[in-house]
């Protein structure tokens, strides 16, 4: 099987717990993803939302250093592919693909000359906010809070001339639209759900309200799909639905709804493995042939399936990295 995924937490995990990207009890590890034929994942640098400036700085580059020592620990397994070609070599090799992204903007401690750094370490994507609000922008849970900052723009059209993707998981809904006003190339939500599906089976709660500004609702799905973009479908539990619900049915519904507002070629995963609760049914990258057949079972054929695990965002990063 051929699987493409384009979010994990794993290398944070391990920087913070000390954990092995060949084997621990992670949700993805080397061993578990053994029964892949070809595997490309981002594995992203998380950004905690209390870490800014020189502290915001420190962090990344201690995350960093763990991602470059688990890539020269397991090279006989898994390589970072820093353009196209090395993607291709890397697949042909028999190797698992590793693209480095940055999973908020606070990385850049309000700093041009930043991106500049993080596109020289081999970072290809980077979520623009967490939560919270930070120098580029406002998060989801952030009240009443405004569109892209001044420096966010500045940002953004830097992102896009380095051929960066821009991610919007967690950036609301101002900064969502300044984007889409502002960017000269297709964006990304690496990992998100759909506020459409979450209104009709989730039962009342204020966990139900942040699962909500965290989604994507119709016309963000519709814009994403016109424009080229990608959306990777998160497996955590409070983004699917509620706990205790089938996650394969969940994923289902929100998959479906993406076809159907937006069409085949905007759907990926997002997994949002090693950083968020998910169902047992779906923990861990073991388990990915197994909600692959679920989708079957449920009338996807193989050509779908094939374009929703691997070639959409296959084909995505290909022209982003050219």
């Amino acid at each position: 099987m051929f699987f493409f995924d384009l979010h994990c937490d794993t290398i944070t995990e391990c920087h913070s717990k000390d954990k092995s990207l060949f084997d621990s009890d992670c949700h993805i590890s080397i061993c578990k993803a053994k029964h892949l034929d070809r595997w490309v994942q981002l594995y992203a640098i998380w950004m905690p939302d209390e870490h800014r400036g020189c502290d915001a700085l420190n962090y990344f580059d201690a995350v960093y250093e763990r991602f470059k020592n688990e890539m020269a620990e397991n090279s006989l397994y898994i390589k970072q592919c820093m353009n196209s070609q090395d993607l291709d070599d890397c697949l042909s090799q028999g190797k698992a693909a590793a693209i480095l992204s940055v999973e908020g903007g606070s990385a850049l401690a309000g700093s041009l000359d930043r991106i500049d750094y993080i596109f020289s370490l081999g970072v290809k994507l980077i979520t623009l906010t967490w939560n919270a609000s930070n120098e580029l922008g406002y998060g989801c849970l952030v009240k009443n809070g405004g569109g892209l900052t001044a420096f966010g723009k500045q940002a953004l059209r830097k992102i896009n001339e380095l051929k960066i993707v821009a991610d919007v998981s967690h950036l609301n809904r101002k900064g969502f639209w300044d984007a889409a006003d502002l960017s000269s190339a297709p964006f990304v939500a690496s990992h998100s759900t759909c506020a459409a599906i979450l209104e009709k089976w989730r039962k009342p709660s204020d966990d139900k309200y942040f699962s909500l500004l965290r989604s994507l609702d119709d016309e963000q799905i519709k814009f994403i799909a016109d424009t080229g973009g990608l959306i990777g479908i998160n497996f955590c539990g409070s983004f699917l639905g509620d706990k205790g619900d089938d996650g394969f049915e969940a994923v289902y519904r929100h998959m479906s709804h993406i076809l159907d507002i937006g069409g085949e070629d905007v759907l990926a995963i997002g997994s949002d493995f090693d950083g968020c609760d998910i169902n047992a049914e779906l923990a861990g990258i073991d388990k990915i042939p197994d909600l692959a057949r679920s989708l079957e079972r449920r009338g996807m054929d193989k050509k779908l399936l094939n374009k929703i695990f691997f070639d959409n965002a296959y084909s995505f990063f290909k022209a982003a990295m050219s």
